[in-house]
């Protein structure tokens, strides 16, 4: 049997992710998904919304499917570092 491990980590600031997640769960989900790094054997992938951060949190307040809408037209960067030290940007 094969063990894969999974580390999870998060590039902003954790107090602003645990404030939200105490008020209004959906906008932590969102901070969260706009900078996060997982790190599994010896692949790392680095995930960065290219947006502002603050006009996505707005719009979930606001109006939630906007901030699908702003999240989907602004994208989102992928990073992927093996052990080999290859790099690949998506």
């Amino acid at each position: 049997m094969t063990k894969v491990q999974a580390k999870l980590q998060y590039g902003g600031s954790l107090f602003w992710l645990i404030f939200w997640a105490i008020v209004f769960f959906p906008i932590a989900l969102i901070l969260l998904f706009t900078s996060v790094g997982c790190k599994m054997g010896g692949t790392s992938y680095q995930f960065q919304y290219d947006g502002s951060r603050f006009w996505l949190c707005f719009w979930i307040l606001a109006f939630f499917p906007i901030a699908f809408l702003l999240a989907f037209l602004n994208g989102f960067s992928v990073t992927i570092d093996k052990e080999d030290n290859t790099t690949i940007v998506v």
